[in-house]
């Protein structure tokens, strides 16, 4: 099981590090159509199916890592830290939107603070540079310690 749980969550921070990048390297014309696809076209169902999905992998997750022994302090720790890094990270985006930037309606508020954040990355720099820098550290563990990599003898 742990070796599941340490490909599975590799996998899931090299995802989590591309979602970053690509609000940064995408132009603007290509993020909005995509949100439009997704909340125009698709009515939003798209999120709902990727939210679906994603609390299942959550649930994998959690029963993989309590099944693997997990030392109830750090466990407690990163999550009180990751919920309040996205808090914060959210807060952000607070500043309404100008006009030519704002989705058409109707405007639920998911959709509102999704092109919020497809208009403005940058706004949660802190909060980005500070994930960023915690995967990263938490890939090289996986790599080194998880796997043995990059190790010598």
């Amino acid at each position: 099981m742990s070796t599941t749980l340490k490909v599975l969550l590799s996998l899931y921070i090299l995802y989590a590090l591309l979602k970053f990048f690509e609000f940064f390297f995408r132009d603007e014309e290509t993020k909005r159509k995509g949100l439009d696809t997704v909340y125009v076209q698709g009515n939003g169902k798209v999120v709902r199916i990727f939210d679906n999905v994603t609390l299942v992998f959550t649930l994998v997750l959690l029963a993989l890592v309590f099944a693997s022994g997990v030392e109830y302090l750090s466990f407690t720790t990163g999550l009180l830290v990751g919920m309040t890094i996205i808090q914060l990270y959210f807060h952000r985006f607070s500043d309404p939107l100008p006009p030519e930037k704002s989705p058409q309606p109707p405007i639920t508020a998911l959709k509102m603070l999704s092109y919020s954040i497809q208009a403005n990355p940058g706004k949660a720099w802190r909060e980005l540079m500070l994930m960023t820098l915690l995967f990263v550290w938490s890939l090289y563990m996986l790599a080194t310690r998880g796997f043995g990599l990059f190790t010598h003898h």
